[in-house]
């Protein structure tokens, strides 16, 4: 599987130490043993594992501005793609938020095999946590995978992200969710700045990446409380 994640990687682009390639395949392995047991992936083949998560997740390595020091990744699961990040991103400290506590206690199972220093869990809903910590307006980098259509999670994520910072979701192709959230975009001060369409190295499936620039200071009154966000998008 090593020389399948090294090919992967190159036909990225991106280049890696070979103590976070082993780290990749560490954490790999610890999902397939784990999911045997508390289903956290419907995904259970090694090398699509690879493909799907790992690799898919590095497709926004090249996206990550040299200067960031701090990131969030809302509605992580299983760790997609903040986990995989903070791995190959030692200088970024990086928090992984989810509600369900299946997955945040796995999170910190491979936080504590691997011994990473740059990672953070929280076991939390977005809107309330923002209520009760100091992170409100705090984050360069945002992330998001597969959560809730864009319109939803602009509100569960801009108010946590520092003017000028930038939020990366994934999405899938052709699904238009862009152009769904101008209103929401418009009222949380933000803008689509870039959209890219990249490739998984083995496949070829496409993925989309969007860039997302918070403009101004979120007002406080979001996000709404629990429920509100998806029963009523912006």
């Amino acid at each position: 599987m090593k020389e399948y994640l090294q090919e992967g990687i190159q036909k990225l682009g991106i280049s890696l130490s070979e103590k976070q390639i082993e780290n990749l395949l560490t954490y790999v392995t610890l999902l397939l043993e784990y999911n045997q047991h508390t289903n956290l992936t419907a995904i259970r083949e090694e090398k699509a594992v690879i493909e799907k998560h790992i690799l898919d997740s590095l497709l926004l390595q090249e996206y990550i501005p040299k200067d960031a020091t701090t990131a969030i990744d809302i509605g992580t699961g299983a760790g997609f793609p903040g986990m995989v990040l903070a791995i190959c991103n030692p200088t970024v400290y990086f928090t992984l938020m989810d509600s369900v506590g299946k997955k945040t206690k796995f999170l910190e199972w491979v936080k504590e095999n691997l011994k990473l220093q740059n990672v953070e869990v929280i076991n939390a809903r977005a809107e309330d946590y923002i209520q009760i910590s100091k992170r409100r307006e705090y984050y360069d980098l945002g992330f998001c995978r597969g959560v809730s259509k864009l319109a939803v999670i602009l509100e569960y994520m801009i108010p946590f992200l520092k003017v000028g910072a930038i939020f990366l979701p994934q999405k899938m192709v052709g699904t238009q969710e862009e152009r769904e959230a101008e209103n929401a975009l418009k009222i949380l001060k933000s803008c689509l700045e870039r959209e890219y369409i990249n490739h998984l190295p083995y496949s070829q499936e496409e993925r989309l990446i969007l860039q997302i620039q918070k403009e101004e200071k979120t007002d406080k009154m979001y996000p709404r409380k629990v429920g509100m966000i998806t029963k009523k998008p912006l």
